[in-house]
């Protein structure tokens, strides 16, 4: 389904549809009509000089910089249902806004583009829509083919992880530790875009150096709980802190007990 209303910057979502039957047409195009009218309202909120263009649930982004390119992009991702977003090369497809008719070329098309647009646009080598103006363009997928291809990714709610405990002096874990990374392992599994860091930490009652080892000693052995549940150990990074940085008064039992420990931080890659 293609869109060309232009506002504040140049938006044009065009859906292509693969060889299908009748049903499976008139689904796709509810599919892309949606995911166009979705992406002309988020886009137009930003108000980026972007054109995209929509092949069933993938985008082509065209802009005139990379920051509103960039700024296109996020917005496509947030956009339920949004699955590959393509980078454009060269100019994007003329098309016209003038226009809010849908034409289609046959009812049970090979390949078929529908289009808002006055033009007739025919995408080479099979896909075609016509309309009623004079006018032709002719695109080629040589842009969307030779675009870099960027996934989107769905933005995940992180919890906020308490930290992991460690007895005095010593990187074991114990039961209740090792349970509590069982879990934080379950929720990295489920979600492959998040990476963690695991933050050792220490009391006082050692040097420098000394704090340094345990503190990294613990957060080794917090990476180890994890892969062994089934992270990919190239998503982890394990640190030291050592005695740096207290979360409460050594001078007393329970704040050394709250210093040993190792932090968990966690953070999604876009």
């Amino acid at each position: 389904m293609s869109l060309g209303r232009r506002a504040n910057g140049t938006l044009l979502a065009t859906g292509l549809a693969a060889t299908m039957d009748l049903g499976t047409y008139w689904s796709a195009h509810a599919m892309e009509s949606t995911l166009a009218d979705q992406a002309r309202v988020t886009l137009e909120a930003r108000q980026p000089t972007a054109s995209v263009l929509f092949a069933g649930r993938d985008a082509t982004v065209w802009a005139d910089s990379p920051s509103a390119r960039e700024d296109a992009i996020a917005a496509l991702r947030t956009i339920p249902g949004v699955r590959i977003i393509v980078i454009g090369e060269g100019a994007p497809p003329a098309v016209s806004s003038s226009s809010s008719s849908v034409a289609v070329t046959s009812a049970k098309p090979t390949a078929t583009r529908t289009t808002v647009a006055t033009p007739t646009i025919t995408a080479t080598p099979s896909a075609t829509v016509s309309s009623t103006s004079a006018p032709t363009v002719t695109t080629t997928p040589t842009a969307a083919a030779s675009a870099t291809t960027v996934e989107a990714t769905t933005p995940v709610t992180i919890p906020a992880w308490p930290a992991i405990q460690f007895n005095g002096g010593s990187p074991n874990l114990d039961a209740t530790a090792k349970a509590q990374l069982v879990k934080i392992a379950q929720f990295l599994v489920a979600n492959p875009t998040v990476k963690v860091t695991l933050t050792g930490h220490t009391d006082m009652g050692r040097t420098a150096a000394e704090g340094q080892a345990l503190g990294l000693a613990r957060a080794k052995a917090a990476a180890a709980v994890l892969v062994a549940n089934g992270v990919s150990s190239s998503r982890i990074t394990a640190v030291s802190q050592g005695g740096n940085d207290p979360v409460a008064r050594n001078s007393t039992a329970t704040g050394r007990a709250l210093n040993r420990r190792v932090d968990v931080t966690m953070n999604q890659e876009s």
